[in-house]
């Protein structure tokens, strides 16, 4: 079990290989599927294990990183 805030965690792990994508949520971008646009700025992001997650709008910059805004 790791005991660290988000940032922190964010901050050490390689930019180019994790996106942060809720106030809760980082993925690995090498297992993102597909985005699929939904309401009000936000996305729904499907890995490739099936598992769906919801990219907040509060990170939707974000998907510069990406390539895709």
């Amino acid at each position: 079990m790791l005991r660290d805030t988000m940032t922190a965690l964010e901050a050490k792990l390689p930019s180019n290989r994790f996106l942060r994508i809720s106030r809760s949520t980082m993925v690995n971008v090498e297992q993102i599927k597909e985005l699929n646009p939904m309401f009000h700025g936000e996305y729904s992001v499907i890995l490739r294990n099936g598992a769906r997650l919801t990219l907040t709008r509060g990170y939707r910059d974000k998907l510069e990183l990406l390539g895709l805004s």
